[in-house]
């Protein structure tokens, strides 16, 4: 993985994180705290496509627990719960302030990009949130190197 990680988040750390946000991360993200713990890309900057978008965005940073506070996704939660959907968090960003939002509800279960600063054209106040993929190993298996 093209991920130069923060540390390791231990299982406590993620059960606790999961009874403050109310709801349960998918395994597979999960594995990747306890591996990672968040952390940069290795080889500067890691795309990823959004098809919507019909654009490669670099990965800037994926955001860990109790890491130093701009990388810390409990931050992030706290800043942004009541703009998101339900049952999801901030994972991380880009270098221009579009989001990577993991989203655990059954009906919009994947990994989307979030242009909450409308950078692409195409983003609106009715249409900015656009899906990348649908599980969290399928956008690290996703990320292309520059």
């Amino acid at each position: 993985m093209n991920i130069k990680g923060f540390g390791q988040a231990t299982d406590e750390m993620i059960s606790n994180f999961e009874q403050y946000i109310g709801f349960s991360l998918p395994e597979d993200y999960k594995q990747f705290l306890r591996e990672y713990n968040g952390g940069t890309a290795i080889v500067r900057y890691s795309t990823f496509f959004v098809e919507e978008l019909n654009e490669n965005i670099p990965l800037d940073v994926m955001y860990g627990l109790g890491v130093e506070r701009p990388f810390d996704i409990i931050k992030w939660y706290d800043e942004y719960v009541d703009d998101l959907f339900p049952n999801s968090l901030i994972i991380g960003d880009d270098p221009g302030s579009g989001k990577i939002v993991l989203v655990t509800d059954p009906e919009y279960k994947g990994i989307y990009y979030w242009d909450h600063v409308f950078h692409f054209e195409q983003s609106s106040e009715d249409e900015n949130t656009y899906e990348i993929a649908d599980s969290f190993q399928a956008f690290i298996d996703g990320l292309k190197n520059p």
